[in-house]
């Protein structure tokens, strides 16, 4: 029997643990951020400050809080720990990352999984692209993948194969691409869920067809406008039902959350939004109720 048995099929039931990384000394690794796709160079304390709130709301809202450790020199994207896995059925599949500069997280991600005593189920591998930023959980069978630069055909295949061992489906999505989009985008940044019935989407993003398989489960939909996609609006963190993480300065899709009964705790991230990241993919799900 293994020490952790990591399990997460939604993105809005009770979230009991997860896996988090402080932005440290790798993050100065960074002089230039057009090299990395960044929208400018954010100070490193100020975003370590944004991340420090953020595990304070966590740990406040009840979730356990691991954290990844130390991390190679020069990757300063480790802060957003999703997009290089996830968890379901009692282990962990790793991803691949396709952009040179996150080449090297896959690898601290396994060593500090086994630390933690989980297995690892599979490592995408070979041509295989897979980054976990880009899949969403519709529900408990059903993902949602988007498919982009960071994320191919190969790597979706490999994925797909473990995930039917579960009897979870994928729908493959593929990205437009976002307001400020060079190709990079992550589902997560474009559509969320937020409850079994409920989802955020910036529909330029995705094709009709998602948005008619959303609406054929039932599922309503919150149009985010362009402003606050580009604020990182989708990208929110469920730590129960009906209480939601969203970034600040979010007004409209706030105002939708709110008018449906949802409890809307508003996080501020002015630095951590240049990296090009939001909420969602600063932590990685270890345990989350179905």
């Amino acid at each position: 029997m293994w020490d952790l048995e990591p399990s997460a099929r939604s993105e809005w039931g009770r979230l009991r643990r997860v896996l988090v990384h402080e932005p440290g000394e790798e993050f100065k690794s960074v002089v230039d951020p057009d090299e990395w796709n960044w929208s400018g160079l954010p100070r490193q304390e100020s975003v370590a400050d944004e991340h420090a709130a953020l595990v304070e709301q966590l740990k406040a809202d009840g979730v356990t809080v691991d954290t990844l450790g130390t991390v190679g020199s020069e990757l300063a994207e480790s802060l957003f720990v999703r997009d290089v896995g996830f968890a379901v059925e009692g282990g962990i599949v790793v991803g691949k990352m396709v952009e040179s500069t996150r080449v090297g997280e896959e690898r601290r991600l396994v060593e500090r999984v086994v630390e933690l005593g989980a297995p690892i189920y599979h490592s995408v591998h070979g041509s295989g692209g897979f980054e976990a930023g880009n899949m969403i959980w519709i529900d408990e069978s059903t993902v949602a993948v988007g498919r982009s630069k960071t994320t191919n055909a190969e790597g979706i295949r490999q994925v797909r194969t473990v995930l039917e061992t579960f009897d979870v489906d994928i729908v493959e999505v593929p990205i437009f691409g976002s307001t400020e989009s060079s190709g990079q985008t992550h589902l997560a940044l474009v559509f969320g869920m937020v409850a079994p019935d409920l989802a955020l989407v910036y529909p330029q993003a995705v094709p009709a067809e998602f948005l008619s398989l959303l609406s054929d489960r039932g599922i309503d939909v919150v149009e985010v406008p362009m402003r606050e996609q580009r604020n990182r609006a989708t990208s929110t963190i469920m730590t129960e039902p009906g209480r939601v993480l969203l970034p600040n300065g979010n007004p409209t899709v706030r105002s939708a959350l709110e008018s449906r009964g949802l409890d809307v705790v508003t996080l501020d991230i002015p630095e951590t939004r240049k990296t090009g990241g939001g909420l969602k993919g600063l932590i990685l799900p270890l345990e989350r109720d179905d």
